[in-house]
Parts: C-alpha cells; structure tokens; sequence
C-alpha cells in the first residue's frame, strides 16, 4: 500500500526557519520541497489553468516519483456549477493539459465543489460525471454539503471512474479511502510556523484508518488544520512507524 505524503502548495514565508532554510530563493522552494515530500496539491489551478512552460518548469524541479494533484478551475466548479456541455470541454480540456505537461506525474484532479452543492444537484454531477467517463481522468471529487451523508452517492460515482475525497469535515458513507484532505478552519490560526491547534486523537483516528486503506492514498494537509502542515504530516508518520524525514532547512544546518 502507497501513501503520498504532501501539503496544499508549497510557498509560506512562514515555512522558512521552521521548514526551509532562511535565505532559501523562491525559485529553490519546490526542489527543497521534494527532499522531504513526494506529493503537493495545487490550489493555484483553481483561479486558473497552468502555461505549458510552468508545468514543464515543476516537472524538472522534481524527482521521479514525484506527484502532482491539482484543484479543476473554479470556472467549472463555481462558476458553470459543472453544468452543460461547456463545463464538460473545460474539465477535459484541463485534464488533457494536466496529462500532457506532467505524465507519470500527475496525481489526482480534484473537483472541490462549492460548500452549497447540495444533492439537489446531483443531475448535474452526474451527467458531468458522465460526460468525462470514457477518458478516465483521475479524478477525485470533494462534497462539502452535509447533505450528501444521506445519498448512494460514493457508488454513483464509482461507477463512473471517479473517486471521492474524505475529510475531516463532511463524511460521505461509502467513500473509500484514497484521497485525504485535512483543512482545518479558515483563518483558524495567525501564522504558519508551528503546531498550535494540536489534534493528537483526531491523528489518531485517520492513522488508523491509514493503516487499513488499500491504497494508494494520497494525504494533503493545509497549513490552517493545526498551524504548520509539515508538521501534522510528520506527526502522521511518526504514528504510521514510517521515517521520519528532516527538513531541508535542518539538513542544511546539520552540514555546519
């Protein structure tokens, strides 16, 4: 069973001193990223769908191995509302760009709906569903309407070549797990340099279900769940008896 460890992107001017060595250029980031992490998800191709040229540069700055997953635009999740045939060409002509730029790269597509897409509107997801299921994307869909705890929804999907995300926010029965997403509140804390809303049972609790996923499951945790996502994800590990990275900014000190 694989596990992708990763947070939600990777530039915080917090993370330098704690994560990243002072001084490290901003051009340097992702590489560094990747001495610890083998995962990242893109919050950036939600306002907008990537140039070649970047997802060319991210490939090169990263290993082998290395996976990419990507939030679909907004366009077509808040704004289209998945519906009709153009959202449909948007998704797919996402995806399409996404494969192209990135190969074996590319993780999942997240398709984060917004927090009002109820189950009033699951004509809509279906038929959307529908339309990119002969392509198999890699897609992963996130519900946030607690409406969805009561539908079959996790098995409609499924049938269709898409995955749902879990959360610690929304639980929809049925879904297995392969994507994990920790969020935590909005602006739920100052600053992104430690640990400061600790959630040790609730870690507890999604260790467990870690250790019996069938995998590969990708896990992602925003900087807002405790304080200083790298942090939770080392503290993930620790109760998974996995290795224990350094950080690159720790690594670096260690050579003086």
């Amino acid at each position: 069973m694989k596990l992708y460890f990763g947070t939600m992107g990777w530039s915080y001017p917090d993370w330098r001193g704690p994560f990243y060595a002072l001084g490290t250029p901003d051009t340097r980031l992702l590489a560094e990223y990747t001495k610890v992490f083998d995962a990242i998800e893109l919050d950036t191709t939600f306002y907008a769908p990537p140039k070649e040229i970047t997802l060319t540069q991210w490939d090169r700055q990263t290993p082998t191995g290395f996976k990419f997953s990507a939030k679909v635009p907004k366009l077509v999740t808040h704004e289209r509302r998945l519906v009709g045939p153009a959202s449909v060409k948007e998704a797919r002509d996402f995806a399409t760009l996404m494969q192209a730029g990135l190969g074996e790269k590319l993780g999942r597509l997240v398709l984060q709906l917004p927090p009002d897409f109820g189950p009033d509107e699951l004509r809509n997801l279906l038929i959307f569903a529908d339309g990119l299921a002969e392509h198999a994307f890699p897609l992963t869909v996130e519900l946030r309407e607690s409406g969805w705890q009561q539908t079959e929804i996790a098995s409609q999907l499924t049938e269709r070549g898409m995955q749902l995300a879990t959360t610690d926010r929304v639980a929809v029965p049925g879904a297995t797990l392969t994507y994990l997403r920790l969020l935590g509140e909005e602006n739920s804390v100052e600053r992104f340099d430690q640990r400061v809303i600790l959630k040790d049972t609730e870690l507890d609790h999604w260790a467990e279900l870690l250790k019996n996923a069938t995998g590969p499951v990708y896990v992602h945790v925003r900087n807002y769940y405790e304080g200083h996502a790298p942090a939770t994800l080392f503290e993930l590990r620790k109760r998974l008896s996995l290795s224990l990275p350094t950080p690159p900014g720790q690594q670096q000190m260690s050579l003086f």
